[in-house]
């Protein structure tokens, strides 16, 4: 809990934010490759497959593409947790809502270590951890998120998390839940799609879609 508060604190210190257009000359097909390579990698050891993913690698972006590759390619989206999730989140109250958070934060990583299925929050956490034995500076960020945009006059509960990196000594956004596909509503399951969109994704597009009222939205 210290070193995350520490970092956190850190990582905001830091005034520039990077944008995707940064890397236009970077190279991403070895740190691909690498992710492909180790498909089928245990998460029972996840400094073991940090230093698989990156070690050969020559600079922190190309780091953080691998990690961020293979878990995008690697994990899938639990629906049927998210949507039971939501129900409770929005039927129970008081003690009841308490245990259920906490019985509910169980059930992710749980779900994420032995199905490698989870939602946003297992996402964000898998990156982060990544990162950390790969010796990069990396955040989970909850707040709100919607496609079609927020509207902050009406936010509710928190409903989404994400990541934040340190990299050259830059801050940069992205999304491994979004990148990794879509939740059908009609077909009732999750798609899984690689989506490059929200990789380092420009901070004035993303937070169109996200936002964070204890941090503002980064701008």
């Amino acid at each position: 809990m210290k070193r995350f508060w520490f970092i956190l604190f850190v990582f905001y210190c830091f005034s520039v934010r990077g944008q995707v257009s940064d890397f236009r000359t970077t190279n991403f097909h070895d740190a691909d490759s690498i992710a492909d390579r180790y498909a089928a990698h245990s998460l029972i050891d996840i400094k073991t497959l940090s230093d698989k993913l990156t070690s050969s690698l020559p600079t922190d972006q190309e780091k953080f593409r691998a990690i961020y590759k293979w878990v995008c390619s690697n994990i899938e989206a639990d629906y049927e947790l998210l949507i039971l999730n939501k129900k409770n989140r929005s039927t129970l109250k008081g003690e009841e809502l308490t245990y259920w958070n906490k019985t509910f934060n169980k059930m992710v990583f749980e779900t994420l270590l032995q199905e490698r299925k989870t939602i946003c929050t297992g996402y964000a956490y898998l990156v982060r951890e990544l990162a950390f034995h790969a010796g990069l500076t990396c955040v989970v960020v909850n707040g709100y998120a919607k496609p079609t945009g927020i509207d902050r006059s009406v936010l509710g509960t928190v409903n989404h998390s994400w990541n934040v990196i340190q990299l050259n000594g830059k801050s940069y956004v992205c999304d491994a839940t979004w990148s990794s596909g879509i939740f059908s509503v009609s077909a009732g399951k999750f798609l899984k799609k690689y989506n490059n969109q929200y990789f380092l994704m420009e901070p004035t597009l993303f937070y169109k879609s996200h936002y964070t009222p204890d941090q503002g939205n980064y701008n």
